[in-house]
């Protein structure tokens, strides 16, 4: 009987340094959004409000675009297509959210808002990054 050769192991190209530090920044933004969203419903516990389903909802809403940012990002370390459009329209927003903090008296809030938008919003585009999840 004919010996059947053994499945080759798939191989696999080194990740990129630059994605995968796209990708935790983006994991760092998730996770901003999850202090956010601990904060307040440590003010709706401690401090009480006039409106806490409105609190409620922004919680709910900030706890589901932290899930939906870190799955990309573990998109991107898989290399996916789709993951890079989601992102670029986060930074957008994250942008549009951190900019009025300048002028608003929290410019240490702006920085940590704008930044990593700015900086992932950039190597997003990329040549070698567009390379590595482009089609």
């Amino acid at each position: 009987m004919p010996s059947v050769p053994a499945p080759q192991a798939a191989t696999h190209r080194p990740r990129p340094p630059l994605l995968t530090a796209i990708a935790v920044v983006v994991g760092f933004e998730a996770l901003l959004l999850l202090a956010g969203a601990a904060y307040l419903v440590h003010g709706l516990v401690v401090e009480g409000s006039r409106a806490p389903l409105a609190v409620v909802s922004v919680v709910v809403l900030a706890v589901a675009f932290a899930a939906g940012i870190a799955f990309c990002a573990r998109g991107l370390l898989q290399r996916a297509t789709w993951a890079r459009s989601p992102l670029v329209v986060w930074q957008v927003l994250q942008v549009a959210a951190g900019l009025p903090a300048f002028s608003g008296g929290s410019p240490w809030l702006g920085a940590v808002l704008v930044v990593p938008a700015v900086a992932v919003g950039v190597a997003l585009f990329l040549p070698s990054v567009s390379a590595e999840v482009g089609r």
